[in-house]
């Protein structure tokens, strides 16, 4: 069976290549849009070419699409009735008080047929999702005056305007710089037999969307320096009306995103493959993954940096950073499969760091930029992850977050691991980086992501979807950190290698596709050679917390017992000064000892998992113990010369996902062990509040 799967997942790429479409052929999906910015009104004008293709075997009789502007058109939306219930005060969702004035909002001018058909009288507003947000207006539908049939295309015209907000959840403007995302009317997605997927814009939810082949073309004042998704193919200027269109193509991508500033720096690096990456340790990781040479080699990429001149020292670190995102992410899940990527470090209060787009992603840095910190290395190599996790493995980021968010999470953390190694914790106070002048408390984003996912576990399953999380809080914390800590874990379980195959062909099989949980579930069984859905079942599908403890280890010496004994026909009485005598005499003294332990949490191992459990004694013995972890306890007794020294539960740390791993041991009459112990724990709760204070941010 073993055999078989091995073989199975060798040919994974070659089946992810049969079912996905080649570079060459069109999507059934493609767009053409023209869009002028009008700074001085804050507006944008804009008309798009849809051509969709229905590629199921239903009859189609409508069309939705996502407008999401309109979430910040009023506190009537779904997305700011959200933040008002779970913050009445707009102190944790600071971004989405929208002053009067700021308010954005996208209106449909027209939207008709190729043939002149005009659907503008059958516009409507829905609202599939429950809770229902009544008047909320981010999904429209239009019913199409024929039912499309499979196999059939419909072409649409659709002219729009759009009111761009201040900054709201990232996208909008900040004194003259403009960042564009959610920006265009955007179908759903059309799933064979359930219809369309096509959710409103919630508080705690991101997008979905299918490939496409986008071509847009962007009009902006002259002074305007302009980034986009894509590979810029052209430009133009328009001197009598002062302004210059840009034009952008990119085949095989689910969104576009664009920004423009007269202040930003435009810098270009190539990432060459082999300058990056050396024989060894292409070597290295094609043996890991069982893979020939040629199946992981890199290509070259055209690096581009939207930077502001304040930031210019810098340049190189994000260069840097992104260069390492590239090759390893490259290397260990597939290569970068587009000609360019663009990173934008938005200007300083803006409120629009840390965003993906296909292609096109934010940065964030600050004027005084701490040395000992990985910031904004971490930024950039997460946010490029998001390419791999959320670009390419496209799944529903409305429904199963995790998938991105988590996964990312997990995967950002072993690259900056293996580029930079160990972080400080970025202390800043009035926008000064304290670290800068003092010493720095070291970290890894292992250790953060546990600290906080392991609180998570019993607020909500990972798996929620995304607005029925019981908080954001909940959901940042579980979708980020506990799914990142649960696969970790997974690492430990099944081993580096193991975990590795399994991260790569689930990348691999699913590119340019939409998988879901379930898909991920069976690549891990099928690319580990493991049945591993009771780990899934526990940790990501249940809101279960996994804490196991050493209640106590100890030893008592064996002594002459007192009392009444028949000897020789006699009743003799073995008294308190008799039995120590006897103590006394004996040389080799024999010791009791029995070690407990204890399950505290919901969550337990699958069937044929064992819990090792190493008990340690004084004179260097040592006993191996397996437990199913199924009680609420077992006991172990054992016998011989020597007293414990100490037991431990876990001993090889596999399981991270447990809550408090500072009663994992059991250490006997050690002052100082004791005095670590309780240090550990104080440690534990000071690293926790500031994961928590970082969550907030």
């Amino acid at each position: 069976m073993k055999k078989a799967l091995s073989i199975l997942f060798l040919l994974t790429p070659l089946l992810a290549a049969a079912q996905s479409p080649t570079p060459e052929s069109p999507l059934p999906l493609q767009y053409e849009i023209w869009v002028r910015l009008d700074p001085a009104h804050k507006m944008l004008h804009g008309r798009e070419i849809i051509r969709w293709t229905n590629t199921s075997r239903d009859t189609v009789p409508d069309i939705w699409f996502h407008l999401y502007w309109n979430a910040f058109k009023n506190e009537r939306s779904a997305l700011m009735e959200e933040a008002r219930i779970e913050d009445p005060s707009g102190e944790f969702h600071g971004d989405t008080d929208v002053k009067d004035g700021d308010w954005g909002w996208i209106d449909i001018g027209k939207i008709r047929l190729k043939d002149g058909s005009d659907l503008a009288p059958t516009m409507t507003f829905i609202t599939p999702d429950l809770p229902r947000h009544a008047d909320d207006q981010t999904v429209m539908r239009v019913a199409l005056p024929k039912p499309l049939a499979p196999g059939e295309t419909a072409e649409l015209e659709i002219g729009f305007q759009a009111r761009i907000p201040r900054t709201v959840r990232r996208s909008g403007y900040y004194h003259n710089g403009y960042f564009i995302g959610q920006w265009f009317p955007k179908p759903g997605v059309y799933q064979e037999g359930e219809g369309w997927n096509c959710h409103q814009y919630h508080l705690d939810s991101e997008f979905f969307a299918d490939f496409a082949d986008f071509r847009v073309h962007i009009t902006v004042p002259r002074e305007y320096v302009v980034g986009a998704s894509g590979k810029g193919i052209s430009s133009r200027s328009d001197k009598a009306a002062g302004t210059t269109t840009y034009t952008f193509a990119q085949e095989r991508i689910h969104d576009f995103a664009w920004t423009a500033d007269p202040d930003y720096m435009r810098i270009e690096r190539d990432f060459i493959a082999a300058r990056e990456v050396s024989e060894a340790e292409y070597r290295e990781v094609a043996g890991a993954l069982r893979l020939p040479l040629e199946a992981i080699r890199l290509p070259d990429v055209k690096m581009i940096l939207l930077i502001n001149p304040e930031h210019r020292g810098q340049v190189e670190r994000h260069f840097k950073a992104l260069r390492a995102a590239i090759k390893y992410y490259g290397l260990w899940y597939g290569p970068y499969p587009y000609e360019t990527v663009t990173m934008v470090d938005p200007p300083f209060g803006s409120g629009s760091g840390g965003m993906e787009y296909p292609t096109l992603f934010t940065a964030g840095t600050q004027v005084l930029p701490s040395p000992q910190t990985n910031d904004p290395e971490m930024v950039i190599v997460h946010e490029f992850g998001h390419g791999y996790w959320y670009g390419l493995a496209a799944s529903n980021e409305f429904e199963e977050a995790w998938l991105d968010e988590g996964i990312n999470t997990y995967a950002t953390g072993k690259v900056l691991a293996k580029a930079y190694g160990q972080g400080s914790f970025p202390m800043i106070l009035a926008g000064i980086p304290l670290t800068r002048y003092s010493g720095s408390f070291k970290y890894s984003d292992l250790e953060l992501d546990r600290l906080a996912g392991v609180h998570a576990a019993m607020l909500d399953p990972v798996t929620t979807i995304s607005w029925r999380f019981s908080s954001s809080l909940s959901y940042a914390m579980n979708v980020y950190m506990r799914a990142a800590t649960n696969l970790r874990t997974l690492e430990n379980f099944i081993g580096k290698e193991a975990m590795l195959r399994v991260m790569r062909a689930f990348h691999t099989r699913f590119r340019f596709r939409h998988p879901t949980t379930r898909d991920f579930i069976a690549t891990a069984n099928e690319a580990s050679g493991r049945n591993l859905n009771w780990f899934f079942d526990e940790l990501f599908f249940a809101a279960k917390e996994w804490d196991y403890a050493v209640e106590y280890a100890v030893s008592t010496a064996a002594s002459t017992p007192r009392g009444v004994f028949e000897r020789q026909g006699k009743k003799v009485e073995t008294t308190v000064q008799t039995a120590r005598e006897q103590d006394r005499k004996e040389k080799n003294k024999t010791f009791h000892t029995r070690v407990r332990v204890r399950r505290l949490g919901e969550a337990r191992p699958g069937p044929g998992v064992m819990l090792k459990i190493l008990t340690v004694f004084e004179n260097g013995a040592r006993k191996i113990e397996n437990w199913d972890g199924q009680g609420r306890w077992t006991e172990y007794i054992y016998e011989g010369p020597s007293k414990v020294k100490y037991a431990r539960i876990d001993p090889d740390g596999i399981f991270l996902i447990d809550r408090d791993l500072s009663n994992n041991s059991y250490v006997v009459k050690s002052r100082v062990v004791g005095a670590l112990r309780w240090s550990g724990k104080l440690l534990f709760w000071l690293q926790n509040l500031l994961q928590f204070a970082s969550a907030l941010s």
